[in-house]
């Protein structure tokens, strides 16, 4: 097999998921996976989300003492800085309102690095999620070519920040809006993303959903897996991750279909190197 390990993966610990760890750890025996990572939500810097990720931290900490092989990580998400301080200065998101202002907000990550070290976090997928450039782009209809300029700006900031060891999701295209046509995003910009990947040692992630998703045409998965076969050429790592949430099935055989036609084969996804681990 070409995936041997899995980097992303979300158990009951982050409000999306309902995945026991347990189940987790069982499933990921019986498929013969290396290592797996534990990666559960820290989206905002509140009392939520931060005790959320002490639950991920405690469980994972506990089941290592059986199963060394299970490595703790978080997945961020940008948030506009305005709401970040807010939270910063109130400790909730209640009664957040952003304010208008004619450039994009500042961007901003829930958490610093010691305080993820501090519970034991050993790396970060950093992916985006939503727009956070202005107030009003949540409320309107999606509009794909701000989508591509906003999504680019994000993933411009994660490439680039010290917190990311992962590349997570790259060119996510959001719950309201799809496109069939990868090539729709300009190649300069995926250009501009992978050497600022390369230049800063960090890893991009093959994620199941692209390749799963029955919105993705043929066209789409082969064309993403070429993405991501010429970011691998270009000395970029790879590695994989199901971004399992509520079930966790083997998807590897669906997913290696199209990674083989792109022209990846065993050995050619990366674990987390030790130095690269916190």
């Amino acid at each position: 097999m070409i995936i041997q390990s899995d980097w992303h993966i979300h158990s009951e610990a982050s409000y999306d998921a309902t995945l026991p760890l347990e189940e987790i750890i069982a499933v990921a025996a019986r498929l013969g996976y290396e290592k797996i990572g534990i990666t559960d939500h820290a989206n905002f810097n509140d009392e939520k989300f931060l005790s959320d990720l002490r639950l991920s931290a405690k469980n994972v900490k506990e089941i290592q003492k059986t199963y060394p092989n299970v490595i703790l990580g978080v997945e961020l998400t940008p948030i506009e800085k305005p709401e970040f301080d807010y939270i910063a200065r109130t400790g909730t998101r209640e009664g957040y309102v952003a304010p208008t202002q004619a450039t994009p907000f500042d961007i901003e990550l829930a958490q610093t690095k010691e305080e993820l070290m501090a519970l034991g976090v050993r790396y970060a997928i950093g992916a985006s999620h939503w727009r956070v450039d202005s107030p009003f782009a949540k409320k309107q209809a999606p509009d794909l070519d701000e989508c591509i300029k906003e999504w680019y700006r994000q993933q411009m900031f994660l490439a680039a920040d010290e917190r990311v060891t992962i590349l997570g999701h790259p060119w996510y295209n959001g719950k309201g809006i799809w496109y069939e046509d990868f090539d729709v995003i300009p190649r300069s910009m995926k250009l501009d993303i992978a050497n600022e990947l390369k230049r800063n040692g960090k890893y991009v992630e093959c994620n199941s959903h692209f390749f799963l998703t029955p919105k993705a045409t043929d066209k789409f998965r082969r064309q993403y897996a070429e993405y991501l076969r010429e970011m691998f050429e270009m000395g970029i790592p790879v590695t994989y991750g199901s971004d399992s949430h509520k079930n966790y099935p083997d998807a590897r055989e669906s997913v290696e279909v199209w990674l083989r036609e792109a022209g990846f084969c065993e050995g050619d996804f990366s674990e987390i190197a030790e130095k690269d681990l916190w």
